[in-house]
């Protein structure tokens, strides 16, 4: 039997953790149907005190902290309710301590498993380092800006390297709890928990719930200015020697700093946002495809089905039928 501590800090996401805690605990359950001996011992683990106070008018109670003397198997580290930046520099630096005894139980053998925006904590220890990681997609951008030295696979929904696992955004995040489960016991199992929580078993992107927001977080602001002018002008056919003439650039230095400074080349920065304007439509109920695709400035239907396959891991009608908005008379 592993065990595994669950932490918990001011402000972790009080859903998040009752989700896990109910996922790892109907493991444990369905093993013993199964007649096979339960799996996990789970404990919630305070990074500061036993009591510890959520995203909601909620307190978790912890049977100890990360200053008691204690052997895991396993660190699992939820998200937090952060929106920004600024939010998640001011949560690493309350929680120094924490991120020590992160690497001291890495150290010491023990698996870690980050949930969501808890792979800021993993990301800042260094020991995502060289190797793939995944989030949220809407902090992606932050994670990639702060720590370049890791490989983040924005569409994944789980990644694992050595003895980290990480989970993509929301509750897709239990997909990498579900993967952990089945590694450590049967695909039988991991496939009756998928069936009784309505996961998605083996579902690896996350692609289809990203919202492109453009890629802000630079401050060259020409760059700002390319994409201005990009994000007005997509549903015609711009070309990067236009946007590249409109900032007083080279074609050649604008490519660059317009990698350096948003991680996309300009075509690619193009294609994202005609593929986010093509979302909305679809999901507004806009059924006919061709309309959809001649609005944003494409010509041919097979080359705009292939990118935005591409893109959201959706053809455009898988896309309509699962998110169109139902309105009800």
């Amino acid at each position: 039997m592993k065990h595994i501590s669950i932490i918990l800090y001011e402000n972790v996401m009080c859903t998040a953790v009752s989700n896990t805690i109910a996922l790892l605990t109907s493991a444990n359950e369905t093993a013993l149907r199964n007649h096979l001996p339960a799996l996990f011992q789970i404990e919630f683990i305070g990074a500061d005190q036993k009591e510890v106070k959520t995203n909601l008018p909620i307190q978790l109670q912890c049977s100890k902290t990360i200053t008691d003397e204690f052997k895991t198997d396993v660190v699992i580290i939820p998200p937090n309710n952060i929106s920004s930046s600024e939010q998640a520099d001011a949560l690493l630096a309350e929680n120094l301590q924490l991120l020590t005894w992160i690497k001291e139980k890495y150290n010491q053998k023990a698996e870690i498993i980050s949930l969501c925006t808890g792979a800021y904590f993993l990301a800042e220890c260094g020991l995502l380092n060289g190797m793939p990681g995944t989030s949220h997609w809407g902090a992606l951008e932050d994670l990639q800006k702060k720590y370049p030295l890791i490989d983040f696979k924005p569409d994944h929904v789980v990644t694992h390297s050595k003895a980290i696992i990480t989970g993509g955004g929301g509750f897709s995040s239990l997909n990498a709890l579900l993967y952990f489960i089945e590694k450590n016991s049967t695909k039988e199992i991991a496939v009756e928990l998928s069936k009784y929580y309505a996961l998605d078993y083996g579902r690896t992107s996350q692609n289809i719930f990203s919202i492109f927001s453009g890629q802000r977080l630079h401050d060259d602001h020409e760059i700002h200015q390319a994409q201005n002018y990009i994000e007005k002008g997509f549903k015609t056919d711009i070309s990067v020697e236009q946007i590249a003439g409109r900032v007083n650039m080279s074609k050649r230095n604008f490519i660059r700093r317009f990698k350096n400074a948003t991680t996309l080349n300009p075509i690619e920065y193009i294609q994202r946002v005609k593929v986010e304007a093509a979302k909305k439509a679809l999901e507004t109920g806009e059924s006919n495809i061709a309309d959809i695709t001649y609005s944003i400035g494409y010509n041919d239907l097979k080359t705009f089905r292939t990118l935005f396959k591409r893109i959201t891991g959706l053809t455009p009608i898988d896309y309509k039928n699962k998110y169109k908005g139902n309105l009800i008379d």
